[in-house]
Order: C-alpha cells, then structure tokens, then sequence
C-alpha cells in the first residue's frame, strides 16, 4: 500500500514537471515567434504610424524603445523560468523548497 502511494506521489510530481517543461518549451516557442515578428515589422510600424499623422518624436521614441525593453524584459523572465524549471536553481533555493514540503507534509 505504501509502495503505491509512494509511486502515485512520484508520478504526480513527474508528470506536473513535465506538464511545466511543456509550458516553458511552447512560451519560448511564443517569445521567438512574436519577437521575429516585432523586429520584421519593426520599420513597418513605425512608418505606419508617422504617415497617419503622429510627428511627435517623443511618443516615436517611446515606441522604438518599447520595441527593444519589450523582448529583452520578457526575456530575462523567460530566463529566470528556464532556470527554475529546469532544475538549475541554486543550493540554497532547493533547501529551501524542500523545508517547505516538509512543513506542508507534516500539516
């Protein structure tokens, strides 16, 4: 009886750490595409907007530069959840998530 439980915890847990590799596999298959697409279209945008009467240079700046802050800030979260899903976290995060399970277990 045991050793079922024991085998249904681990599938549980095998299968919500696939279900996350999963996730982050198809948001990195997201940031690629909409980020190919922002820097093909990045010119066409731009020119769209100024020929439809926008000639304030600020506002232009503003979007130019939220074309570059945009990827590189979802990047760098996409980074970070690369990290925790895949397991590269460092000492102290693993120590830490594991006192935590052992206080919910206990509860």
């Amino acid at each position: 009886m045991e050793r079922d439980r024991d085998n249904l915890e681990k599938y549980i847990k095998a299968k919500r750490r696939v279900d996350n590799l999963k996730n982050f596999y198809a948001h990195i298959a997201v940031y690629l595409v909409m980020n190919t697409l922002l820097f093909v279209f990045k010119v066409r945008i731009l020119n769209f907007i100024t020929t439809n009467g926008v000639e304030d240079q600020g506002f232009l700046n503003w979007m130019e530069w939220n074309m570059i802050f945009i990827p590189v800030i979802w990047g760098v979260v996409l980074l970070v959840t690369g990290v925790y899903f895949l397991k590269l976290k460092p000492g102290f995060f693993r120590k830490w998530e594991e006192r935590q399970i052992q206080k919910y277990m206990e509860e």
